[in-house]
């Protein structure tokens, strides 16, 4: 193929997902033109109003799925390897959003931003400060292994040049320098202790350099219409112009858990990586020991972004995603939120289609 047509067919991509995205937006439902907040989520805390942050009003109520239009039509995600083209395995919607039961009382929370996004329609079941940018920490890392599965051979191995005895006070997967693994290993060492020492191997090995593969997560973020997103690293270190929201990661959470092996990845509890030396490491998601049907996805710690997390859980057949933002109870709000989500909504129509982990929590300092 032509470079000119390459290119030609990139951009027809990345607005396609663009489109796709803006359509989920209207699928998800707006906040009511008034702004006034559904009285069933008064007992929702979160953090002040940063200065000149933008975002949604203060409470935004779930939409009414009983307008949502009927998605069943749409064709299933495909949850394979991507194509050599990029932005043609962004998911679409494959499914009719749930519709609520009955109203149930939201739980007491104490995150700065929340929001619950259903896989199958994309459809927001909750939202709180959803659409603030804020610092996502080692959220950030889901989107370092979207691009490390879209371009690379993940049994091609890479000798790194990174030493994580200089990373005192990050989390590290433990390499040193002329370490050689796979990439694959590297992504067990990037998703569950979260290493920031793997992200940047990971830039490097997929990219040849930092600066071009951040330039490829914000391409990433254009690619999924995301609009509250700028990334500055692979990792999540805080940077004044590393920011995400709440709603734009679980976007991403989505397209990852689209990529395979990326989900059997994000639901592993335990890994030992096996290059040039043996690396064993265990997952810091807290959900995935105790948690009826969790499956990922990434927790993430700095002192300005405070606790982050991308929780997931499917149950019968239904994946949800939570995402919270600054949040002093992460795992105790994660599970509080999915338990109501799955009480409070039904699905009916066509079954999302996932993908199934194998049967078979964040350590600070993070990044």
């Amino acid at each position: 193929m032509a470079p000119s047509a390459r290119i030609h067919r990139r951009q027809y991509f990345a607005l396609l997902g663009a489109l796709v995205a803006l359509s989920m937006v209207g699928i998800a439902g707006a906040p009511p033109s008034n702004g006034a907040p559904n009285p069933h989520l008064a007992g929702m805390r979160g953090g002040a109003d940063t200065p000149g942050a933008t975002g949604n009003s203060p409470l935004v109520a779930p939409p009414d799925p009983s307008g949502l239009p009927d998605l069943t039509h749409l064709p299933a995600a495909a949850h394979v390897s991507p194509p050599l083209l990029l932005g043609e395995a962004i998911p679409r919607p494959w499914s009719a959003a749930p519709r609520l039961r009955a109203p149930r009382a939201v739980p007491d929370l104490s995150a700065r931003a929340v929001v619950i996004v259903d896989e199958a329609s994309g459809a927001v079941l909750l939202g709180h400060h959803e659409r603030r940018p804020l610092p996502p920490a080692s959220l950030t890392k889901m989107a370092t292994a979207i691009l490390a599965a879209e371009h690379g051979d993940l049994d091609a191995e890479i000798e790194t040049d990174v030493d994580s005895r200089d990373m005192t006070t990050s989390s590290v997967m433990g390499l040193l320098p002329g370490d050689r693994f796979t990439l694959r290993d590297l992504l067990y060492g990037l998703m569950l202790p979260s290493g920031n020492d793997a992200a940047l191997a990971i830039a490097r090995g997929v990219s040849g350099s930092d600066a071009r593969f951040v330039h490829e997560m914000n391409d990433l973020a254009r690619r999924l219409g995301l609009t509250e997103t700028h990334f500055e690293n692979p990792h999540g270190l805080s940077s004044r112009r590393h920011y995400s929201s709440a709603y734009d990661l679980a976007i991403i959470a989505r397209y990852y858990m689209s990529l395979d092996p990326l989900p059997e990845i994000a639901a592993t509890t335990d890994w030992t990586a096996s290059g040039s030396r043996e690396i064993e490491m265990t997952t810091l998601n807290p959900l995935l020991a105790d948690y009826e049907g969790a499956d990922g996805v990434k927790t993430g710690y700095t002192e300005s972004a405070g606790q982050t997390f991308v929780a997931s859980a499917t149950r019968d057949g239904h994946r949800l995603y939570v995402v919270l933002l600054h949040d002093s109870q992460r795992a105790a709000d994660a599970r509080a939120l999915l338990d109501w989500a799955f009480a409070s909504y039904t699905w009916g129509g066509v079954a999302p289609r996932t993908a199934v982990p194998p049967e078979d929590g964040d350590r600070e300092p993070d990044g």
